[in-house]
């Protein structure tokens, strides 16, 4: 699709939200609630979940639980998918959220997957988790693209988790197009303070004059839990709005004035200069 002005104001929801491991029915049951009310209360345009919102986060290598946790994984499209689709057509939004993905031919073989639904329930697209850190190499392949998708409500940019700590790939983005970045986290306890998430998405909206999202869980997944901290920046680094701990939904609006008044103000993107940044592309 060829892009499209943005909305002039997008109004968004992100949804700080627990999971149950392994039950995709249970989760696809809340979800749906979660789009129905974030419809119904803001009559939003974008609903937003975290990553793997289907089935919840992996553990340590342990090959029975690799079992169970494959066995609970889907492709794209399945059941979990079909049933957000539904909800996304019968409230008329977009939705983003995460989610484990089968690998389309190789059995036992998995994706740390965002997928985008349009409000025909139509696949826009997918983002597979790009870097993988830790445990997770036992369990996901890496993707190998970063598209920008360019829709009505303006052109998106996915990242997963990780991924959201490079801001090379924040930057591809932008410079493909995106005027709003949807970052989705299961960022746990142990490995970030929890103000972390709020400075990387303030940080990354005002390195590139964009808006950004961040999406990330609650709750605890065997002995991992996880701290929420979701927020919403405009391009310059200010909260549109910004949670704790707790489970809510957040909600802004995005003011397409506001990215073009910031891009006017301080245009980052003719200001580069590619040709200092070569160490960027070269291995260790």
């Amino acid at each position: 699709m060829k892009g499209v002005e943005m909305k002039e104001n997008l109004r968004i929801a992100a949804v700080q939200m627990p999971t149950v491991w392994m039950d995709y029915k249970e989760n696809l049951k809340y979800m749906k609630e979660a789009i129905e009310r974030a419809k119904e209360e803001q009559n939003v345009d974008l609903v937003i979940f975290p990553e793997l919102s289907n089935i919840g986060y992996i553990r340590e290598r342990n090959k029975q639980f690799g079992c169970k946790y494959i066995k609970s994984a889907e492709k794209i499209p399945g059941p979990f998918v079909s049933g957000i689709a539904q909800q996304a057509k019968k409230s008329g939004v977009y939705v983003i959220t995460g989610m484990t993905e089968l690998h389309p031919e190789i059995t036992g073989s998995l994706y740390n997957s965002a997928v985008l639904i349009d409000p025909r329930g139509d696949i826009v697209g997918k983002h597979r988790k790009l870097h993988i850190p830790g445990y997770e190499k036992h369990y996901f392949i890496p993707g190998s693209s970063a598209e920008v998708f360019k829709t009505p409500i303006g052109n998106i940019g996915i990242t997963i988790c990780y991924d959201g700590q490079f801001p090379e790939l924040t930057r591809t983005l932008a410079l493909k197009g995106a005027e709003v970045l949807v970052m989705l986290w299961n960022m746990p306890d142990f490995s970030n303070p929890p103000e972390l998430l709020h400075y990387i998405t303030a940080t990354r909206a005002a390195e590139n004059r964009m808006f950004s999202i961040s999406c990330n869980r609650i709750g605890q997944d065997g002995e991992i839990s996880f701290f929420g901290h979701s927020a919403v920046s405009d391009p310059v680094g200010n909260f549109l709005a910004k949670a704790e701990r707790k489970e809510t939904i957040l909600y802004a609006t995005l003011s397409r004035d506001v990215l073009l008044e910031e891009r006017a103000q301080q245009p980052v993107f003719r200001d580069r200069r590619p040709d200092m940044y070569s160490e960027l592309i070269k291995p260790l």
